[in-house]
């Protein structure tokens, strides 16, 4: 075979890739097709959670004392709730299990004001908290509205070796599930 021959198959066999390869790509382009969808959602807020922080004072070793809100005042609607859905969930977690300071330390929390048609009253005990039974799960908010809790405290002092400073922390928070 000759040169000219080689040389004529080889542009044409390029040829022949060149629009083999641009049919390709058009089939490839006529076939490609994208889309796309987007979905909006607004996580909505349940509750409004508020807090009051209050100071006890001294109490003595083997001194048993008994807090309300007539003796200190910031215990009065401790915790203020604003629920915008029914069923909300109230939690309460504290670190009273860590006190080594007190052979008792309860926080009975009790309804101090309640949306009307409430299956709650003001004046009953929502739930306690104590040494041994330090964390709550799921006081039920059955109506949407302002709800508000006070705290009534008993604490018996520990015997300690040196004054001892403690504080109770209570981590509040509500949900629109158990």
């Amino acid at each position: 075979m000759s040169r000219r021959k080689m040389s004529k198959k080889g542009k044409l066999a390029g040829l022949l890739i060149v629009i083999l390869s641009l049919s390709l790509i058009g089939v490839s382009a006529y076939i490609y097709d994208q889309a796309s969808q987007s979905v909006n959602q607004t996580v909505k807020e349940v509750a409004t959670v508020n807090l009051k922080n209050s100071a006890l004072g001294n109490l003595k070793e083997g001194e048993t004392k008994f807090y309300t809100k007539s003796n200190v005042t910031d215990l009065g609607d401790a915790i203020s709730i604003e629920t915008t859905e029914v069923n909300v969930y109230l939690h309460l977690n504290s670190n009273l299990d860590a006190l080594t300071a007190y052979v008792t330390y309860n926080i009975v929390v009790k309804f101090s004001t309640v949306p009307s048609g409430s299956s709650h009253s003001v004046g009953d005990t929502a739930c306690t908290l104590s040494l041994s039974s330090p964390d709550y799960n799921s006081v039920v908010l059955d109506i949407a509205g302002t709800w508000k809790f006070d705290f009534e405290i008993t604490t018996t002092a520990n015997s300690v070796n040196s004054d001892t400073a403690t504080a109770v922390t209570i981590i509040v928070s509500a949900e629109s599930a158990p």
